[in-house]
């Protein structure tokens, strides 16, 4: 994952500011990379997801974890990704 996450934010990175809808379809581009590799079970990619239940917006609204108690590794990861790819 740590490999697809930075390839993949350039891709999306010139929109200027990460909202939820991007970070979902980020999420989803990610895992599919990730899930086509064949090295990862998908009981350890549903473990990196962000689970529905969470109840994360998939709106244009900024990205702000503010007010969630759990960040799913795959949202921190493009997070600090978005951060630090130019």
């Amino acid at each position: 994952m740590n490999e697809a996450v930075p390839t993949i934010v350039r891709r999306y990175r010139a929109g200027g500011v990460l909202t939820w809808a991007i970070l979902h379809q980020i999420e989803a581009d990610v895992l599919a990379e990730v899930a086509a590799t064949g090295k990862y079970s998908y009981r350890l990619l549903n473990m990196l997801r962000a689970s529905p239940a969470l109840g994360y917006p998939k709106d244009d609204r900024p990205v702000s974890f503010e007010g969630h108690d759990f960040v799913p590794p795959v949202f921190g990861a493009i997070d600090d990704a978005w951060r630090r790819v130019d």
